[in-house]
């Protein structure tokens, strides 16, 4: 017979609950289905027990959850009526021949009740570093122990078990890495054609400037001039489309890198005032020309070219027929006095034409006494051509 343990003294777990509990979670067990190979070791425990009753149960921080079981008819109890929340503080075999002499046991809700449980045999599940995650147990309703050839077995199942458990746990890791590699190599594919776009797009743009400012350039070190700013405005939204996967730019960020010298000095002589708020790449693009050709401007020949001149940019959501719409407003105070131009430069046909064909916007300008007043409103895109990872 195999001796039983009985000592009663309060047993004080040797590791950390915490730890305890995630190594559990790291197994992906718990509340999962039934499984062949684990219902097989119960029943087999059963078998050569000679017992009612086998369990395979998982020690939770408020119940413990059976994998398999053979006899109970139940998936979980709680704690307060685990026996094997008490047994998983002992190393090897823990035997209890009966639950109501022993006083941890004996006011236990499944021995004062159904099943009426007097007999209790489990050996704990340990990872390799030590940790216990649960029993495999087998019970009887009446008092009696384990053979040491019974003893051995349970043991042994209970080694079994965590066989399966680490190859179910090692599976699980390997399936996700490789869902990782897929999904890495889906994302890569995606970028490379949105990168080809992309690209596209832009060089077509930069043949658009260089055609429209060689026409109304007065002279090589003007069209050098004014292609290289734009240019390097061009640059930079490209760079805050990149920091998201080619997909949206901030539209205050936009503004911000374009106006940010007169937003560091004081007297406010620039506000920006809109919703936080990401435009497409397709979107973001001729926005973002736009706003450099405003900003120019008003530099040059509107109101930040006066110490006291001021720039309001607002924006915000409309929703037209079911449809998000962008509506931008850029307004400008304290100026020189505004004439409308009588020639069309690159500024005038990018923010006349250019939007309305690549954003497909309505745009209106004023050149109202007291400065400049540009409005957009142009159509967002709603979906996004990377998936979020």
């Amino acid at each position: 017979m195999v001796r039983s343990v009985v000592d009663q003294r309060r047993s004080v777990a040797a590791w950390d609950e915490k730890e305890r509990l995630a190594a559990l979670k790291s197994y992906g067990i718990l509340d999962t289905p039934p499984e062949p190979d684990f219902d097989d070791v119960a029943r087999l425990a059963a078998q050569v027990c000679q017992t009612p009753i086998a369990l395979i149960t998982l020690v939770d921080d408020r119940r413990q959850w059976f994998k398999a079981e053979v006899g109970l008819g139940l998936r979980e109890t709680p704690l307060g009526a685990s026996i094997c929340a008490k047994a998983i503080l002992h190393q090897g075999l823990f035997v209890v021949p009966d639950a109501t002499k022993d006083r941890r046991f004996r006011f236990n809700p499944l021995v004062v009740g159904e099943p009426r449980l007097r007999f209790y045999a489990g050996v704990r599940l340990e990872t390799p570093t030590g940790l216990p995650l649960g029993t495999i147990c087998v019970l009887d309703a009446k008092p009696r122990t384990l053979t040491e050839a019974q003893g051995f077995a349970l043991t042994t199942l209970a080694r079994q078990v965590m066989a399966q458990l680490e190859l179910r746990r090692a599976v699980g890791e390997r399936e996700e890495a490789l869902a990782a590699i897929r999904e890495g190599k889906a994302r890569q594919a995606l970028l490379v054609r949105e990168l080809h776009h992309r690209v596209g797009n832009t060089l077509a743009m930069v043949q658009a400037l260089v055609g429209t400012m060689a026409r109304s350039a007065k002279s090589v070190p003007e069209l050098s001039r004014a292609f290289s700013a734009r240019i390097a405005s061009l640059a930079k939204n490209q760079k805050l489309l990149t920091e998201d996967y080619w997909q949206t730019a901030s539209l205050r960020e936009m503004l911000e890198q374009e106006l940010r010298p007169f937003l560091l000095q004081r007297g406010k002589r620039v506000v920006l005032k809109g919703e936080p708020l990401h435009l497409s790449a397709d979107l973001a693009v001729p926005v973002g020309m736009a706003l450099h050709e405003l900003t120019s401007n008003a530099v040059r020949h509107g109101a930040l070219s006066f110490a006291k001149g001021r720039v309001e940019v607002t924006w915000g959501l409309r929703v037209v027929e079911g449809k998000r719409r962008l509506h931008l407003a850029w307004t400008e105070h304290d100026g020189p006095p505004v004439n409308e131009p009588q020639r069309t430069g690159f500024g005038s046909t990018l923010l006349n034409r250019v939007l309305a064909l690549q954003a497909s916007a309505i745009v209106q300008i004023a050149y109202n006494p007291d400065g400049l007043r540009f409005e957009m409103e142009a159509p967002l895109i709603e979906s996004r051509l990377v998936p979020h990872y």
